[in-house]
């Protein structure tokens, strides 16, 4: 079935099948993230939507037309991963006013029950989550086992050592090209992102700061060597018959001297077509690797780096990734999340892996999409929507009649900026304006520290 042919049946069809009829639970998350699929679903027959995110209201617009149950880590659990796992855990073990409200909403047990991406939870209030993360599916996430995966797929990477955290000064001195190594800690206590427990090491005071740290964090730790260049990511969606490839995405992370801070994705950036090709081919053959090792389904990522010897993957995440949220607010109505939850479930899309590569990669290429935001940063004061223009590498508050660059939203420590398409220009690194964004904010928000910095773009002509 070709999607040109049939416009939309090929996610309609299968979506419809497990949601019509039926009332919907949309559980996990902020509850901002489930606004827009409130409505889709709605339109493909739910007879009612409950929203249970468990990480708060979230910043920008609230489901309408839904009930909306909030529950949320509480207050002293700080820090990025341990929020989210907590936020996790709470799909598993909803406090009783929420799964009072679940018993009232769904007296019947009938309910169609989608989790947030990253839910583990095969049971969620009682009832059968839709889809959910398998264990050996997770497992994968330890940065200790990335690369004995990206080995048996065939994939090109850089040498790395995996030591004890004690050990890994030694294997620092002996992978350390001249510009430091870098160290990520293994999953003992829970996988992590977003660069909180990966250290860049250029010296002894960076090495014994690092070794302190991540003896907190884990045992063992992967050491490779610093790559210079563009962060970035591709993602795969395994379906029975193959796997669909995406273009590349820009993981904006930002450096602050050697600390790494993450900041958001984008689809803005270009490398050179070799090193797109390279990724989408490293992509394809994790894909079939996966399936073959652990019968995965669904959407996966490879991140790396796009050095100026070729792309440099660093890790592997068997799950759907804020690269592709980004891709998927660019396809109108198409609500991805949902219909890869229905594939992981064991449900056949009308359409083939070719098919659904070549709309993505279209679609993607044409339409260009994300920005930069952060967690745990000052919010004096929430902000639902502003505008804030870019002029010469610099930012300020749009004026009246002036085109905006960038919207912005924060709220509860969190802060995006969401790029203007029509005013961000595709092809570079929005590195740099990701840089001088936070530089601004922060000085706005009195906050004291050293200037935020983008990575080089080795691959630029």
């Amino acid at each position: 079935m070709s999607v040109e042919g049939d416009a939309d049946r090929w996610w309609r069809e299968p979506l419809a099948a497990v949601v019509a009829g039926r009332k919907v639970i949309l559980a996990g998350g902020v509850a901002a993230g489930w606004t827009a699929l409130v409505p889709v679903v709605r339109r493909l027959g739910a007879t009612d939507v409950l929203v249970v995110p468990t990480e708060g209201t979230g910043a920008g617009p609230q489901p309408e037309d839904a009930t909306v149950m909030v529950c949320e880590p509480p207050p002293e659990v700080v820090g990025m991963m341990p929020r989210l796992r907590a936020s996790l855990a709470l799909l598993g073990d909803l406090p009783t006013d929420v799964v009072t409200a679940i018993e009232s909403f769904d007296p019947d047990r009938a309910a169609a029950v989608f989790a947030v991406f990253l839910s583990e939870a095969a049971v969620i209030a009682g009832r059968p989550a839709i889809a959910y993360r398998r264990p050996e599916w997770v497992a994968l996430e330890d940065k200790t086992v990335v690369d004995a995966l990206l080995d048996r797929a065939g994939v090109a990477r850089a040498p790395s050592a995996v030591v004890t955290v004690g050990d890994a000064f030694t294997a620092h001195r002996r992978l350390d090209q001249g510009a430091g190594t870098v160290w990520a800690a293994d999953a003992r206590d829970g996988y992590h992102g977003g660069a909180t427990a990966t250290r860049w090491v250029v010296d002894d005071a960076t090495a014994a700061a690092a070794t302190a740290e991540l003896a907190l964090l884990g045992d063992r730790v992967r050491v490779m060597p610093f790559l210079e260049g563009i962060a970035t990511s591709v993602h795969g969606i395994v379906l029975p018959e193959g796997v669909a490839v995406l273009r590349p995405v820009e993981l904006v992370t930002l450096r602050r001297g050697h600390e790494l801070v993450y900041a958001g994705c984008a689809t803005y950036w270009d490398p050179p077509n070799a090193v797109r090709e390279e990724m989408r081919a490293a992509a394809r053959h994790v894909g079939e690797q996966l399936r073959h090792d652990v019968d995965f389904r669904g959407a996966f990522t490879l991140d790396g780096v796009a050095t100026t010897e070729g792309f440099r993957p660093t890790e592997v995440n068997p799950r759907f990734g804020a690269g592709l949220n980004v891709v998927a607010r660019t396809l109108a109505d198409v609500p991805l999340l949902l219909v890869l939850d229905v594939v992981v479930a064991g449900g056949k899309l009308g359409i083939t892996a070719a098919d659904l590569e070549a709309w993505l990669v279209a679609e993607a290429d044409t339409t260009r999409a994300g920005g930069t935001w952060r967690i745990g940063v000052p919010v004096t004061a929430p902000i639902d929507s502003r505008s804030a223009v870019y002029d010469n590498g610099s930012w300020h508050w749009a004026a009246d009649g002036e085109v905006p660059d960038a919207t912005v939203v924060a709220r509860d420590k969190f802060a995006r900026a969401a790029f203007e398409p029509v005013r961000t220009p595709a092809g570079p690194s929005v590195g740099p304006r990701a840089a001088a964004f936070w530089n601004w904010y922060e000085s706005a928000e009195d906050h004291s520290g050293a200037p935020l910095t983008a990575a080089l773009d080795v691959t630029a002509p």
